[in-house]
């Protein structure tokens, strides 16, 4: 068997100055929310899928005989299902990256503990959604842009008023942030004009520092 192997020199392609800026709020009932009121929606290809995968893998359960050329046709065919589902999850992620990139000069998103979030009783739901590999790919197409990806802090991103910065405690079920300032939003829209707030406060913060000293 002949192997061959080459390199290439890639030279990412920086994008023209832009100076719109965007939060970005990742949720469960949509994918994300964005502070302009964007809201992209939740594909759940797991979920989708689930009937043709259980179905993939009774056939796999039928064949009893570990070394049968049925059973290796039976787990190959389940495998493939798996990877369909993954490839229509990355596809999905990456124009959503590109997208954001191409049209933001810096993107706000919360700093998630997703290894403990994806622990719980919601685990099924937060690893079909994929936000880790998504926050990836946005901080890695980021960067070969010349775009700025800032993490914030996620503690109560959805109980603060964007206008007033007030608190108020919400359960899950409250999909509308109603403030005694007047605002009346939709909660995850709410939540990522907080982002947004904390992720200029960070910029303005880094920019400051890097400035000379006169």
């Amino acid at each position: 068997m002949l192997y061959a192997c080459f390199s290439v020199e890639y030279q990412p392609t920086k994008l023209p100055h832009n100076s719109n800026n965007i939060g970005v709020d990742v949720g469960l009932e949509a994918f994300a929310t964005l502070s302009n009121g964007t809201r992209i929606e939740n594909h759940r290809y797991y979920q989708a899928a689930q009937a043709k995968l259980r179905r993939a893998q009774r056939k796999v359960a039928r064949r009893a005989n570990q070394k049968s050329k049925r059973r290796r046709k039976a787990i190959l065919l389940l495998q493939k299902a798996h990877q369909h589902v993954a490839n229509q999850r990355k596809d999905f992620q990456h124009q959503l990256a590109y997208w954001l990139v191409k049209h933001f000069g810096m993107i706000a998103v919360e700093d998630l503990n997703i290894k403990g979030l994806s622990a719980g009783i919601l685990a099924k739901a937060v690893h079909d959604v994929g936000w880790s590999s998504f926050l990836t790919m946005l901080a890695y197409q980021a960067e070969n842009a010349g775009r700025q990806v800032i993490k914030v802090d996620p503690k109560y991103t959805s109980q603060e008023c964007p206008q007033c910065h007030a608190l108020e405690k919400k359960s899950l079920s409250e999909r509308v942030h109603r403030c005694d300032c007047g605002l009346t939003i939709g909660r995850d829209h709410a939540a990522a004009f907080v982002i947004l707030g904390r992720g200029l406060r960070l910029q303005a913060l880094t920019v400051g520092q890097l400035a000379p000293v006169a």
